[in-house]
């Protein structure tokens, strides 16, 4: 009977370690078919930035990642504004096909999708903490690909960058008062405030807000960070930069696929590109970050030197623009069902999550 005994286990222990071999050997085989089947791709993509920006650099580190990360199994092209669409013919040429991706900041999509101003920026509202946390942890990334279900695209959240400039102007701005009248740059739901709070909204492209200020097209311009800015040289020609950023505490970025382009991909492929641009979450602000460190320094030589003045915004009226904002925001939900979705989202995580953030977080400088 013990010898009948010790058969029937050792036997058992062969069936079990042949089945998990070949087990193994099934999952081990898949991988290989995934990595070895010899086909490679290539997409070509563009971005709404500048060559030489932070927000560029963002968009080429994605594509660097993706194509080093592959071995070149998918090798991603990351072409600036202008070399092939403009800026806001981007997400009618990734849906149509005639650019395969996109690095995106979806307040240039506010016109068809309201909604869509969750994902650029909500002046006064989350800082990069938040965002993170509610798009990688809550609802948020769900929320995004929802939003563009209908532009044949696969959104891929992409990361988030500091705080930006509030203005860098021709004239002082100071506070309310002062931005009576002026003709300034605005886009999304910045801009929308801004002509509620009495200024002349202008809409200009990125790539030629430097032609703006020069001509007197507008007074005053936002348009990014100080490492982002700093290089296209505002400061030379508009000698009062504005601070905080207000109407951006953070922005956040997306990479957008053709949806055609992301279903041929094998599923090893994929999980290389959703990584990648998982991985800028901490990488963009960090980089934009150190950076903008740096800039703040030639800033300030520069006021010392007698030729910028740094201006903080009026507090209190930094106040009224919150409270504008929120109104904006329920006025702008009350109209539109996807918009109150999103918004109650965000509203419901804040209201989770500030709790903790009073209680835990120090308040010292």
């Amino acid at each position: 009977m013990r010898r009948k005994l010790s058969i029937l286990l050792v036997l058992g222990m062969v069936l079990a370690v042949a089945f998990t071999a070949g087990c193994a050997s099934t999952s081990d085989q898949a991988a290989t078919d995934n990595a070895a089947d010899g086909q490679t791709y290539k997409w070509v993509a563009q971005s709404p930035w500048p060559e030489g920006t932070v927000l560029h650099w963002m968009a080429q580190e994605i594509a660097k990642n993706i194509t080093e990360t592959s071995g070149g199994r998918l090798t991603v092209e990351m072409h600036p504004v202008g070399t092939i669409v403009g800026a806001l013919d981007l997400l009618d040429a990734v849906n149509g096909g005639s650019v395969d991706a996109i690095h995106s900041w979806e307040g240039y999509w506010m016109g068809q999708i309201p909604a869509a101003g969750f994902y650029a920026a909500m002046p006064l509202g989350m800082n990069e903490q938040e965002y993170m946390t509610w798009v990688l942890e809550g609802e948020g990334a769900d929320l995004w690909q929802e939003i563009f279900a209908d532009y044949n695209v696969k959104v891929l959240p992409a990361g988030c960058y500091t705080p930006e400039i509030m203005y860098q102007s021709k004239v002082p701005i100071r506070n309310l008062e002062d931005l009576q009248g002026k003709k300034v740059r605005g886009v999304a739901f910045w801009g929308q405030l801004q002509s509620k709070l009495g200024a002349s909204v202008v809409s200009v492209a990125g790539n030629e807000i430097y032609q703006a200020l020069e001509r007197g097209v507008v007074d005053a311009i936002e348009y990014a960070t100080p490492a982002s800015n700093y290089p296209l040289g505002y400061h030379e020609i508009a000698p009062y930069l504005v601070v905080p950023g207000i109407h951006q505490p953070t922005s956040t970025f997306s990479f957008m696929v053709n949806e055609d382009k992301w279903n041929e991909l094998p599923d090893d492929l994929k999980a290389i590109v959703e990584l990648s641009c998982e991985n800028m979450w901490g990488k963009a602000w960090a980089h934009s970050a150190s950076e903008d460190m740096k800039v703040w320094q030639e800033y300030k030589k520069l006021e010392e030197a007698g030729k910028l003045t740094i201006i903080e915004f009026d507090p209190a009226d930094q106040q009224k623009i919150k409270e504008m904002a929120d109104e904006l925001y329920a006025e702008t939900a009350a109209k539109d069902p996807v918009f109150k979705k999103v918004y109650d989202s965000q509203n419901k995580f804040l209201a989770e999550y500030g709790p903790w953030r009073e209680a835990m977080q120090p308040q010292y400088k």
